[in-house]
């Protein structure tokens, strides 16, 4: 899992040079599905559209192994004003991380842990 988060905070780092800040960039363990991941993301520049998944994808397979990539059981691309990103994002102060999420439940988010790479909250 270490090489994972690490290649992870790589994809991270690029994506947020490439395209811009990041107000949250995280993976957090599914409940409902043992050692399955949602890569989650919140920015300004990111929709929730083909555009926007086919790049974070790309780049995601640039450094992760087939069988990695096989980890991740989706992508998903929020609004940073939505609140469980901004309960977040205002309780966690990170760029470019990352720092082990074990509060999953205080969020309300269906996720056993995880590990946030950015949390800022939206200008």
């Amino acid at each position: 899992m270490n090489d994972l988060i690490q290649k992870l905070q790589t994809v991270e780092e690029e994506i947020a040079t490439e395209k811009g800040p990041l107000n949250l960039f995280a993976v957090m363990e599914r409940e409902d599905l043992f050692n399955r991941w949602d890569l989650l993301i919140a920015a300004s520049w990111a929709r929730f559209d083909e555009k926007t998944l086919n790049y974070v994808s790309d780049r995601l397979k640039r450094h992760l192994e087939p069988e990695e990539m096989t980890l991740l059981a989706r992508i998903v691309i929020l609004d940073a004003t939505e609140d469980p990103v901004r309960a977040i994002t205002e309780s966690y102060d990170v760029e470019h991380g990352p720092i082990q999420f074990t509060e999953a439940a205080r969020f309300g988010l269906p996720v056993n842990h995880g590990y946030i790479f950015t949390s800022r909250p939206a200008a």
